[in-house]
């Protein structure tokens, strides 16, 4: 009775603090994971490990690098529950939502960084070529928007897959995950397509077949709706999922390719089993409502902090010498007033289509 007591608690609590129904919504290990990983974001770009000695610092940010398959997996496993079957305001929606950011941030920060140049006299990139770049590549002031483009690529990708094949849409999706992984390990798409190609060094062409595996998991998992199944085998799933991820860190299985950072089969593994382990967190056992409510503003800002932490660097540099050392307390002070900002945004523009330039 006492169980059953903590779990209609817990989902009347949900309920209230969520205002909607789904996986994705009520649980709170994703929502940590989702925290954990906007701080990695920042630490990607920001942190310099020559700054430290601090044992724990290291081992942390060393992990750095799964932000980005983690968010693929996740983005597209619930994007699976759209498409099938297909809702095709459901796909116009995930559209507009992933180019408003894309789009307005880098004219925002562009218009911003002409009026520094010109009042403050700051070497800012600021050119009209440079906006294009932006816009078209992702690959000036604002690079890391190279993983919002692929996901705007893919989206609309899987969108015309899943509609043309239907029922067959899987089995094609699974051939182009094989298909990225025989270019990653031969090295063919590096050596003979990428190294001809003009725009070699553009990170969003080039992650093109990285980034395919994380789709494709994360919809695969979405499609047969694994984050639900495993909450019933949930010591197995855990037990399995910490061993999986301990063997491949400690030995050195499944070694990615060198000199590319985002490749191979082992960020993959690794990233299945960080979600697998955070979807099991018992959410019922969060009942303080100040620490839910927190736990969701943390949560709905990661996309803010993903947008905004390498421009508001290039201006933080002028003012604070952690950060321009980018030491582990300029990581913070940035992670920091990226979520002020946010928060302000979203205080101001909330209520509009806008709110997704934040979160």
């Amino acid at each position: 009775m006492k169980s059953k007591y903590i779990k209609l608690r817990y989902q009347k609590a949900s309920k209230n603090v969520f205002k909607k129904k789904g996986t994705e919504s009520l649980n709170f290990g994703l929502s940590i994971l989702k925290v954990i990983l906007s701080f990695l974001v920042v630490c990607v770009h920001n942190f310099n490990k020559k700054t430290t000695t601090n044992e724990y610092i290291l081992n942390f940010t060393k992990e750095r690098y799964l932000h980005v398959p983690s968010f693929f997996i996740m983005s597209f496993y619930f994007m699976s529950k759209h498409f099938l079957p297909i809702d095709f305001k459901m796909f116009i929606k995930r559209l507009i939502r992933l180019l408003i950011p894309y789009i307005i941030w880098p004219i925002f920060f562009w218009k911003l960084n002409q009026y520094l140049n010109r009042h403050y006299h700051m070497k800012l990139p600021d050119t009209y070529e440079v906006l294009k770049q932006q816009l078209l590549l992702a690959n000036k002031y604002m690079h890391p928007l190279w993983f919002q483009l692929n996901l705007i690529a893919m989206t609309i990708a899987f969108f015309i897959i899943i509609f043309i094949f239907r029922k067959h849409s899987l089995f094609i999706l699974q051939v182009l995950l094989l298909l990225s992984y025989y270019l990653q390990y031969s090295k063919y798409n590096y050596n003979n397509f990428f190294r001809r190609n003009p725009y070699y060094n553009v990170i969003s062409i080039k992650s093109i077949p990285e980034s395919i595996p994380f789709a494709v998991t994360g919809f695969t998992l979405g499609y047969y709706k694994v984050l639900d199944i495993i909450q019933k085998h949930k010591i197995k799933t855990f037990v399995l999922s910490y061993l999986t991820y301990k063997i491949i860190e400690d030995y050195n299985v499944l070694t990615p390719i060198r000199n590319v950072i985002y490749t191979g089969v082992k960020l993959n593994v690794q990233s299945i089993c960080l979600i697998f382990i955070f979807s099991l967190f018992p959410s019922y056992l969060v009942t303080n409502n100040l620490i839910r409510k927190l736990l969701i503003i943390l949560t709905n800002y990661t996309g803010g902090i993903y947008y905004l932490h390498v421009p508001i660097k290039m201006y933080l540099n002028y003012y604070s010498e952690d950060i321009k050392k980018g030491n582990f307390l300029g990581v913070i002070k940035t992670y920091v007033f990226i979520y002020f900002i946010c928060a302000i945004g979203m205080l101001i523009l909330g209520k509009t289509p806008f709110k997704y330039l934040f979160y």
